[in-house]
């Protein structure tokens, strides 16, 4: 009789446990932290992370297609998918009305069939290439173009697959962090976007993802660049390229990047904010290291390989030494050459018209600054050629004219420090005509003012030549400038007063052009050593001041003003 008792208490207890164990797999009606959790089976985290992972990669087309919107919400419920599953791991069981092992099964075969149908309707959609991030010539930017549009955003990341579940959960956590901060990112939201990078950042373990950390910190870096704060974008570009480099000595690589090209592209934005701040010497350094990386990886007749070439060639001839110009104008010309040849080639697309008027005006510029006044004038004639034929194919886009106008301009000025008058005038005044279609009162227009005033002034047409520089001088006042360009024109207009008599106006402009002189500080007097569309330089202007001045019967010594 005990033994009987006690081998029924024992299976009493056994199914005791076996129901126990049964309602904790299928969750009973029970209170969880004083929630209420429902009575059918709940989904395991390996169901929640796989549905997360379709769920980014649909994201990812919807990204792609530009449809940002939904890309977001993906997005988001992936994370929240995530979420959850680590709480599940950290038995923080909370709220789980909606997800039942079944609707997630359900969810992950809607979703994966749904990502399906929209990558087959994106096969054929040609997604609009950025333009050639070439660097611009100080002084020369294209009125067409615009510094961001040289700058590519990085491509969203579908979810890894080559690793284990443990990673996981970090890596692919960070990479849908990092498509949200992309798509804030195109969308203009530059502070979500920074917030959503350094969440990704956070998520991974960066000493062994060194990869995809320094991915993650070159995009940021684009943001902040873009957000005109090139300190801090500068400083993420060298965290980028450190890890970069230790990524290279990696064999493993978890996103399947081309680190060797990201590299490059680090290395090639870095530069691009040392040479805006005209830090040439250093941006040189960073161009022959892109140079160096594309032509190993890429070959010298890729179209990357080119830009790396240009950009080389632009600081080079900014260091100021006149011996690197020849060394420029080589660069220059082996990437036009690709360029063209990309150009014409029908199944390339990335090479268009804009790109190679650049280049080309880049080259006639170079010649210039040797005194080739032959070739730069074939040059900036090839240019002006090729952009008249891109105005009259796009008649109702007026931007279309802005090349065609300055292009004009620096035909213009070529003629100009070679004493052909007539020629100067004609491309001068062509330049005006169309700047007048365009409609705007812009600087250029007093630039072209004042150049037709400055040729009238050689030619002694003293009343044309005042007409021209009058009408600049009251565009530059209203512009707000106070430049060499202001003096200029100060000092040009109380010459021909005074060669035409009126002494009292002429002393009120050469007083005031004197003022300006003499309170330019020495960190902004470099902007008044030489005028930038002026055959003069202010030592001339200087001595023309004295003179008028001193035939006034007023003192002026021009050493102390340029002082």
């Amino acid at each position: 009789e005990k033994r009987n008792a006690t081998i029924l208490h024992m299976m009493r207890n056994k199914r005791s446990t076996t129901k126990t164990q049964s309602a904790q797999r299928k969750i009973t009606c029970t209170k969880i932290s004083g929630l209420v959790a429902p009575s059918k089976p709940i989904p395991s985290k390996k169901e929640l992370y796989r549905l997360a992972s379709e769920l980014n990669d649909f994201g990812v087309e919807y990204h792609r297609a530009g449809v940002y919107d939904k890309a977001i919400l993906v997005y988001k419920e992936a994370l929240g998918l995530r979420t959850l599953a680590m709480k599940i791991e950290r038995g923080q069981i909370e709220r789980f009305a909606n997800f039942t092992t079944r609707s997630v099964q359900k969810r992950y075969e809607t979703v994966k069939v749904q990502k399906k149908e929209l990558a087959l309707k994106l096969a054929d959609q040609q997604t609009p290439l950025p333009r050639l991030s070439l660097y611009h010539q100080s002084g020369s930017t294209s009125r067409s173009a615009c510094d961001h549009d040289c700058i590519a955003i990085q491509k969203p990341i579908r979810s890894a697959t080559r690793i284990d579940e443990e990673e996981s959960k970090h890596v692919n956590s960070a990479v849908t962090l990092y498509n949200v901060g992309l798509v804030y990112h195109e969308s203009g939201k530059m502070i979500k976007s920074t917030k959503f990078f350094d969440m990704a950042l956070r998520a991974i373990p960066q000493s062994f993802y060194p990869s995809f950390t320094a991915l993650i910190l070159y995009s940021s870096a684009q943001v902040l660049y873009k957000a005109c704060d090139p300190k801090r974008a500068a400083h993420y570009l060298s965290r980028s390229i450190k890890s970069y480099s230790s990524a290279a000595s990696s064999s493993t690589s978890y996103l399947g990047e081309n680190i060797g090209q990201d590299l490059a592209s680090a290395n090639a934005l870095l530069g691009w904010i040392h040479f805006q701040e005209k830090g040439y010497n250093r941006a040189a350094e960073l161009c022959q290291e892109v140079l160096r990386i594309r032509t190993s990886v890429l070959g010298f007749h890729h179209i990357d390989t080119a830009v790396a070439s240009y950009n080389l060639a632009l600081a080079l001839a900014e260091t100021g030494r006149n011996c690197m110009i020849k060394d420029a104008i080589r660069l220059v010309k082996k990437s036009l050459q690709v360029f063209i040849l990309h150009s014409e080639s029908s199944h390339s697309i990335v090479v268009n018209s804009s790109d190679i008027i650049q280049v080309l005006w880049t080259l006639g510029r170079l010649y210039l600054r040797i005194g080739s006044f032959i070739n730069s004038t074939y040059s900036i004639t090839k240019a002006l050629q090729l952009a008249r034929k891109v105005a009259s194919e796009y008649p109702s886009d007026p931007t279309k004219l802005f090349d065609v106008v300055d292009l004009l301009f620096a035909l213009g000025q070529i003629f100009h420090k070679q004493s052909h008058w007539q020629a100067a005038l004609k491309h001068y005044h062509e330049a005006l005509q169309v700047e007048e279609v365009l409609g705007q009162e812009r600087m250029e227009v007093a630039l072209v003012l004042h150049s037709l005033g400055q040729v009238y002034h050689e030619l002694r047409d003293w009343d044309r030549a005042f007409q021209y520089l009058e009408h600049a001088l009251r565009l530059t006042r209203l512009l707000g400038e106070q430049n060499v360009l202001l003096v200029d024109l100060l000092t040009m207009i109380g010459n021909i007063q005074n060669e035409r008599g009126n002494t009292e106006d002429a002393f009120t402009r050469l007083t005031e052009s004197r003022r300006i002189l003499l309170q330019a500080d020495q960190g902004h007097s470099a902007n008044f050593s030489t005028s930038l569309m002026s055959p003069l330089g202010t030592e001339q202007h200087l001595r023309a001041l004295a003179n008028v001045l001193n035939s006034c019967e007023v003192e002026f010594h021009p050493a102390a003003a340029a002082a």
